[in-house]
């Protein structure tokens, strides 16, 4: 079983370069991606924080993974293969 912690910074890691990509080609505005960028760096700046010296992570935090999860796959700019990939990430081990 992976990490809980390494499942998170994969998605992070997933995340941000989808957010990159879109700014580059100007599928997001600056702000919209300051603002997409605080969002998961505030949810994994608390997991990371919070399970620093943990391996399992608590419902009410699992939760707010997955109501970032769903928000992310939700956007309209967000590749398919990208979904897929982060699909397969958050539920590899469920």
């Amino acid at each position: 079983m992976r990490d809980q912690k390494e499942r998170v910074y994969s998605i992070e890691k997933l995340t941000k370069a989808e957010f990159r990509y879109a700014l580059k080609f100007n599928l997001i505005t600056q702000e919209q991606y300051d603002k997409y960028l605080q969002e998961l760096n505030e949810l994994t700046s608390y997991i990371y924080e919070k399970y620093k010296d943990s391996l399992a992570f608590y419902d009410e935090d699992w939760i707010k993974i997955n109501n970032y999860y769903e928000k992310i796959v939700a956007l309209n700019f967000v590749r398919d293969y990208t979904k897929e990939d982060l699909e397969e990430i958050w539920l590899i081990e469920m």
